[in-house]
């Protein structure tokens, strides 16, 4: 009897031991994977101070611009080589003009269209002219027209023929609501395009959507791979081989104002641009998104600050993290 007694104890001591190993583990596992979690967050957080530092290099360097009459690419902010070094890691700026596209907003309109030739407004013709460019039919131009200027108008009642609003959204497999506000985003459009195809890759490089109705495209901070939308922009009277043309032959520090860029087309005298194709058009701009890479102990963070310059000062507006869509 003491035998087998003997054995039982030796049986619950052991069974005491595989216990006190297993919560041993579990213990040393959850303080372990805690520490990496602190020190990851840790490190994380020292990448978003050191990204803010880059923003407010950012800040400086535009509010340094705001004093110039135009805004142009041989200007310190429009530089893409800015890496700063830090411990552990560098920094990389960059700062892309925002007005350099079309704005999405500017087709909104206070009233519904009368369907008029001469109710059409100037970001309507621009719209239609890049789309045109693009290879992409004036009926497709028009649809997303429509749907652009229902989803982001302030009523509740569908405009036009390809108008769309509560009723059209909320129909869906998987229904929702317009904003009935202005556009935040450019990705926004998937919501309401119905887009075909590629479309929306080949529409979207020229885009933007900004939080103002009335701006003006910078014909100094235009890329040579936006002929599509130079054209566009003054109502394709020029090709979009011309239009390549004189954004490469662009002055270094741009056209002084828009009337220099005017003449730069060549036009003949007696088929001058429209004025409201004119006032769509500028040479300085006041939005911009920001980019600060931070390289950080083998982590990433990845800041994109949306800036208006307003008075001399930058204003930092919006902030997405990560990957911008």
């Amino acid at each position: 009897m003491m035998h087998k007694q003997r054995g039982a104890a030796l049986m619950m001591v052991l069974l005491i031991v595989a216990i006190m190993v297993v919560l041993a583990v579990g213990l040393t596992d959850g303080v372990r994977y805690s520490s990496q979690r602190l020190l990851n967050q840790r490190l994380m957080d020292q990448g978003y101070w050191y990204a803010l530092g880059g923003e407010r290099i950012a800040v400086f360097g535009l509010q340094d611009a705001s004093s110039e009459p135009v805004t142009a690419l041989n200007q310190d902010w429009a530089r893409k080589d800015i890496v700063f070094p830090i411990d552990g890691g560098s920094i990389a700026g960059l700062i892309v003009d925002e007005q350099a596209c079309f704005n999405l907003n500017a087709l909104y309109r206070a009233e519904a269209a009368t369907g008029a030739e001469e109710d059409v407004t100037a970001a309507e013709l621009i719209f239609t002219g890049l789309l045109e460019n693009l290879e992409i039919s004036a009926q497709r131009a028009e649809f997303i027209i429509g749907r652009t200027q229902d989803w982001i108008d302030s009523d509740f009642s569908p405009e036009g023929i390809y108008g769309a609003e509560d009723l059209t959204y909320t129909a869906l497999d998987y229904p929702y609501l317009p904003p009935n506000s202005l556009l935040d985003s450019v990705s926004e459009m998937g919501l309401y395009a119905e887009f075909e195809e590629d479309e929306q890759t080949r529409i979207e490089p020229y885009l933007c959507a900004l939080p103002e109705v009335s701006t003006t495209i910078n014909v100094n901070t235009l890329a040579v791979e936006q002929a599509a939308l130079l054209a566009a922009a003054v109502g394709n009277v020029i090709s979009m081989e011309q239009a390549a043309t004189i954004l490469e032959s662009r002055p270094d520090t741009g056209w002084d104002d828009v009337a220099s860029f005017v003449t730069a087309l060549e036009l003949p005298a007696e088929d001058p641009l429209p004025a409201n194709i004119l006032q769509a058009i500028g040479v300085k701009s006041f939005y911009f998104r920001g980019l600060a890479d931070v390289f950080y102990e083998q982590r990433q963070m990845r800041l994109f600050s949306r800036l208006v310059v307003k008075n001399g000062k930058a204003i930092v507006y919006a902030r997405e993290y990560g990957e911008v869509f």
